[in-house]
């Protein structure tokens, strides 16, 4: 018999995983309440001109597409018309923007929210890639200050150090930056997109983005010298993964027009024009990345002009976070304010950022951090040889004081109890519970050590996830 297993790029989710991207999911939202981010859900389907027309002209390779039903199908399956309708969501911001325009008038501006939910991607599969994954959007539509990209990356910070993820750096650039550097160097319109996609490769393999960009612009020519000296001088300043936003400072003078540079980075930049755009997005960048700063000195935020986020619909701030040992990042965002107007009919800014469940997922996994977590809320309570109503009439006495509690019903050894727990991931099993004087023996399963304690303090041991 053949294996049965799920669709190409998808998984099964097993109870201690599904219990950890429950706990990922109670910490982000918990952290993003605090901010007065509220949660909101729309459906796993959108009309495909709302995912075709109005995110970019990349999104079409993105789509799960759902084909027409019952009459309709025939008729364009006949005719020779578009066989599909719908799509799957392929992230959350589209679906934010078509939310925005169909309600407004019902919700305050600027309207904060997040929201987490699947998405699906018809990519490639690979390690750390699926096709179907979650993630979670925190955004402010209708905020033009930059206060809210602070906002939203002292909110995120927050989250990550939640989950204590370890070092991390959050690198912050601007989407309209490289471009304009490129065009101020006499790189032609036509050479920017694929310099864009080498650039971003710099994060992952140096020697082959080098080799890419010098394939795009001759070394011996004009532009050609400026990216290459760009590039070794930005890697030689690069951040290293902890990421110090003293870093910043440090490239931020080599770009500056005013300070002496050994280089002269920006001599070549003749356009007036150019180098007040330029200059005022860097003084941009800077102003939040000290206003983060203020308000979370520990922070993480370092300015990295060779970030390049994919989705067109950005049009400012962007922003990644890299986790220290992990080569993809796990979240990213920035400013796009072109996108829901196009929806709601004018313009409306608007700011987010989204998290990946699933590399979050894996880094917890592969550091086996939050597996206390999510084995430590239940308890098994052991099936001595009473019978199943006093057992179950204990367990909920145990429940009644808080006790996440799971009854082993069948007549079985206490030796195959204790195996099964473990198998449960349950770290803690009562042997016996006395409901006149609140006291319980317990066994902590990872040491096979046996305790005899009061209800209080086992509960203690639970809340405050403190082992023997």
């Amino acid at each position: 018999m053949s294996s049965i297993g799920p669709p190409t790029g998808m998984r099964d989710w097993l109870p201690q995983d599904a219990l950890l991207r429950q706990h990922l999911m109670e910490t982000i939202g918990k952290v993003y309440r605090l901010y007065g981010y509220l949660p909101i859900d729309t459906p796993v389907m959108e009309d495909l001109s709302v995912l075709l027309g109005k995110g970019g002209g990349e999104n079409e390779k993105l789509l799960f597409k759902i084909l027409k039903r019952g009459e309709k199908l025939a008729e364009v399956q006949a005719s020779g018309g578009d066989l599909a309708d719908y799509g799957l969501r392929f992230d959350l911001t589209v679906p934010l923007a078509r939310f925005v325009a169909t309600h407004q008038g019902k919700i305050p501006m600027p309207f904060r929210r997040y929201h987490i939910g699947p998405v699906w991607r018809a990519d490639r599969p690979q390690k750390g890639r699926f096709r179907e994954f979650y993630q979670c959007d925190i955004d402010v539509v209708g905020g033009k200050s930059s206060a809210y990209e602070v906002e939203i990356i002292t909110a995120t910070e927050r989250v990550l150090k939640e989950l204590n993820l370890g070092n991390y750096r959050f690198r912050l650039s601007d989407k309209r930056l490289l471009p304009l550097l490129f065009e101020g160097c006499g790189v032609s319109g036509q050479q920017v997109g694929p310099l864009l996609i080498s650039f971003d490769k710099l994060d992952k393999d140096i020697d082959q983005a080098c080799r890419e960009i010098q394939a795009i612009l001759p070394q011996d020519s004009k532009p050609g010298k400026w990216v290459n000296t760009f590039v070794s001088r930005f890697c030689a300043l690069r951040p290293h993964e902890t990421g110090r936003h003293e870093r910043m400072d440090e490239f931020a003078r080599f770009l500056d027009p005013t300070k002496d540079s050994q280089l002269r980075f920006r001599d070549p930049i003749k356009d007036p024009k150019l180098r007040t755009e330029i200059d005022n997005i860097l003084e941009g960048l800077k102003t939040i990345v000290a206003s983060v700063l203020a308000v979370n000195p520990a922070s993480s935020i370092v300015f990295d002009p060779i970030l390049v986020r994919g989705m067109d619909y950005y049009t400012g701030p962007v922003y990644e976070a890299v986790v220290e040992g992990y080569p993809s990042s796990i979240l990213g965002g920035g400013r796009y304010d072109g996108l829901i107007g196009r929806f709601a009919g004018k313009e409306i800014p608007a700011v987010g950022c989204s998290i990946g469940f699933e590399r979050i997922l894996s880094i917890l996994q592969e550091r086996k951090l939050g597996q206390g977590t999510a084995a430590v809320s239940r308890v098994l309570l052991v099936n001595d040889g009473q019978g199943a109503d006093l057992l179950q009439q204990q367990a909920e006495q145990l429940r009644n004081a808080g006790i996440c509690v799971e009854t082993y019903l069948d007549q079985d050894d206490p030796g195959k109890q204790f195996k099964y727990a473990e198998t449960a991931c349950i770290l803690w099993a009562i042997r016996r519970f006395d409901p006149v004087s609140s006291a319980v023996t317990v066994r902590y399963l990872p040491k096979r050590r046996d305790m005899a304690l009061s209800l209080a303090e086992f509960r203690s041991h639970l809340e405050n996830q403190t082992f023997p």
